[in-house]
């Protein structure tokens, strides 16, 4: 009896504990719950002041989105006028404004002016009454600074990527793309096309006794004179190292012939003056043409680089075909 005593006495002490911890636990989790309800009232609160925030936002930019989108995508594709001129026709949605013009002359009699950013003669000039018009104004300038920008960026990034940094003329992968689409279009039509190699005669010898300084400078001399004595239509790049290579358009041998012979006398005919120095320059040419020589792209560059090759172990300073 005693035994079941005890059990029952201990039975109880522990229902009894167990029974206070659920009620701590359940006023913990309640307080918790409150608490976590609390916080979750919050952020709620929160949300809802962000989102009418931005719908404030939203409703004040409505228009600039419209134009931003559309010069921004459209940007590298426009010249700076173009520009100019879509962007006064857009700010006319912005309400009443009485002139708008973008100058590098000074307006005043109640015109405001806007800085279109440095290096930017322009600037906008607006005549306008209304309060919204002005106050929306600096969005859609900032706006227009940023397309300007894009503009610059872009015709930077065309430079660097068809143009040699050194000689200013076409780069070789440029060269070569068009060299195929010229190439294409003289079989399609029944064209005649040549196709110049030029090599800087002892180039080595000039960078080791003047200086890279001067053989750059060099470079850049009989760019300019390649550059100087052919024609519009025609193209020139730096092929490599000292060498150019030259696209004659609807030329054929003989034409070419007498286009390689006077670039060849203008380079050999002069001392290039560099850093006080007198540098006497010559070149060797190689020339190919189709149809005559080859009736593929690859062939005709292969021959006109055999042409040069000869013209090098024929003296130099001067010009070969076959």
């Amino acid at each position: 009896m005693l035994y079941w005593a005890i059990t029952a006495i201990f039975s109880a002490i522990f229902l009894i504990e167990a029974l206070c911890f659920l009620f701590r636990f359940y006023k913990t989790c309640l307080h918790k719950k409150l608490e976590l309800s609390a916080e979750n009232s919050r952020l709620l609160n929160k949300e809802l002041e962000v989102k009418n925030e931005v719908e404030r936002l939203e409703r004040i930019l409505s228009g600039q989105f419209l134009f931003y989108d559309f010069t921004c995508r459209l940007a590298p594709l426009l010249d700076r006028n173009e520009l100019f001129a879509k962007f006064i026709q857009e700010i006319h949605y912005l309400g009443p404004i009485a002139d708008a013009k973008i100058s590098d002359t000074a307006f005043s009699d109640g015109y405001r002016k806007f800085e279109l950013g440095q290096g930017v003669k322009e600037a906008l000039y607006i005549k306008a009454s209304s309060s919204e018009v002005i106050g929306n104004l600096p969005y859609f300038v900032k706006i227009l600074k940023l397309c300007l920008e894009r503009i610059r960026l872009y015709d930077k990034l065309q430079q660097l990527s068809i143009y040699d940094s050194l000689t200013k003329i076409y780069n070789r992968r440029c060269f070569m793309e068009r060299f195929k689409e010229e190439f294409e279009r003289a079989k399609k039509f029944n064209h005649d096309l040549s196709f110049l190699m030029i090599d800087i005669d002892h180039f080595k010898k000039i960078n080791d006794n003047y200086g890279h300084l001067a053989g750059d400078a060099v470079l850049q001399e009989v760019a300019r004179m390649i550059k100087a004595n052919i024609r519009g239509i025609d193209l020139a790049a730096r092929f490599g190292g000292e060498e150019f290579s030259v696209i004659l358009p609807e030329t054929d041998k003989a034409g070419a012939i007498m286009l390689a012979e006077r670039i060849n006398r203008e380079v050999s005919r002069r001392m290039l003056t560099v850093f006080d120095e007198k540098i006497p320059v010559s070149i060797s040419v190689g020339l190919a043409s189709f149809p005559q020589n080859s009736i593929h792209p690859d062939v005709l560059m292969e021959t006109a680089d055999k042409a040069l090759y000869k013209a090098k172990v024929s003296g130099r300073n001067r010009v070969s075909w076959f």
